[in-house]
């Protein structure tokens, strides 16, 4: 709906090829226009890049800022960006005087052209968790409506080893992908974790007001189950797709959920799921004044296999554990163009570390095939010298060099 037509700056032939190429496969997303003010170390940039261009990459020595550009494309999606970092946070340190910051971007899908604008500010010094969405000009947009525009999926140095570290790191990743195909996940999560807080603090409070405690087990069983059951379905659609794919180079993980009752909750469904949580969070009520824990999808794992050795992903190597995840993410970008007939913005920041020659060839070649965009970042070009005749190189270094003068005074 808020999509504009670029008829006006396609001619005739490229229409109709666009139209013929859209019948037959999911629209690729593509960012042709990038600017960012006051974000990080960038005071104000203005990117131009070539119009659908499939890959962009992001050159430049440690700590330049090529990480800090790709959390900015990362922030045209719903969410908190690939570094789930505080809004207030993202603000530039050397520059006390600075209480916003924004992101604006043209995008291209299919033979439409998106505007999207998105900023946060700090108010009277208060750290609000709150960002403010443009979309062709409507401001005041929910989040949400970013993901009827744009989804992003992405890769950081930081879930190289997702499989050995602590389950709420692979809860929240888990939670990121079934965002993607269920829009009200994100919701339903933060209802959820809303209610368990407060339900919490009551009984910590030794408030005994059956009536309030009723309330909140009844919404936790609500969006428990819309949770549990999303989170369910992704598994499923994310095992279903990552078997397709050459296990000589990337190994197909065998993917499951484990704890949280998920072994109860995925014996029903949806309705008796929701009375099930709300009747465990009631037996729990004691147990938790005297253990402070009481159970609950909150506590749910995501494990992998690795399947041709079937080895716990845990237990394999940090280049294996990279390998699963990438075959991961590569199955959720298939998925979704099945299932939502669009493709996600990729983004890989330092994807061809932890790699070896023959994997980081098989990941150029994918990323290759890809119908959209992916961004990629590393030290030098070297990486990504199969992709010279299809990607745009950016040279981090040079870009603040460049800035106007009156962004680096502001």
């Amino acid at each position: 709906m808020y999509a504009r037509s670029r008829e006006e700056k396609l001619s005739a032939t490229a229409q109709s090829d666009s139209r013929q190429t859209k019948e037959t496969s999911a629209a690729g997303m593509f960012v042709c226009r990038l600017q960012v003010a006051h974000f990080r170390n960038y005071p104000f940039l203005r990117l131009e890049l070539p119009a659908d261009c499939p890959q962009i990459v992001l050159t430049g020595k440690n700590g330049v800022g090529k990480t800090n550009l790709m959390e900015a494309v990362s922030f045209l999606a719903p969410g908190k960006g690939l570094r789930q970092a505080k809004f207030s946070d993202i603000l530039p340190k050397e520059n006390e005087r600075a209480t916003a910051w924004g992101v604006t971007a043209t995008l291209h899908r299919g033979d439409e052209e998106i505007e999207v604008g998105t900023d946060y500010e700090k108010i009277d010094g208060k750290n609000s968790e709150r960002r403010r969405v443009r979309i062709n000009g409507a401001a005041g947009l929910a989040q949400t409506e970013l993901g009827h525009v744009c989804s992003a999926v992405w890769l950081t140095p930081s879930m190289d080893r997702l499989f050995s570290g602590e389950p709420s790191g692979r809860r929240r990743f888990l939670d990121r992908l079934a965002q993607a195909f269920f829009e009200n996940h994100a919701s339903a999560c933060a209802a959820y974790s809303q209610a368990l807080r407060q339900w919490g603090a009551l009984i910590r409070d030794g408030q005994k007001d059956d009536r309030w405690l009723s309330a909140l087990e009844t919404t936790l069983g609500k969006y428990g189950a819309k949770v549990a059951v999303a989170r369910r379905e992704t598994v499923a659609i994310l095992q279903a797709v990552s078997g397709t794919g050459n296990p000589a180079v990337f190994p197909r993980p065998v993917l499951a959920l484990k704890g949280g009752w998920e072994e109860d909750l995925a014996a029903v469904g949806k309705e008796d799921g929701a009375v099930f949580i709300q009747n465990s969070f009631a037996r729990a009520r004691e147990t938790y004044a005297q253990t402070g824990s009481a159970g609950g999808i909150h506590t749910v794992d995501l494990t992998a296999v690795h399947r041709e050795k079937n080895m716990p992903a845990a237990a394999c190597s940090t280049g294996e554990q990279k390998a699963l995840l990438i075959s991961i993410l590569l199955a959720h970008v298939k998925a979704m163009s099945e299932r939502k007939g669009a493709f996600p913005l990729v983004l890989f920041d330092e994807a061809a570390a932890h790699l070896d020659f023959n994997r980081r060839e098989a990941l150029m070649g994918e990323i290759a095939a890809l119908k959209t965009q992916v961004w990629l970042t590393g030290t030098d070009a070297r990486p990504f010298e199969s992709l010279k005749d299809t990607a745009h190189f950016v040279a981090v270094d040079e870009l603040l060099r460049d800035a106007p003068d009156w962004a680096a005074a502001s």
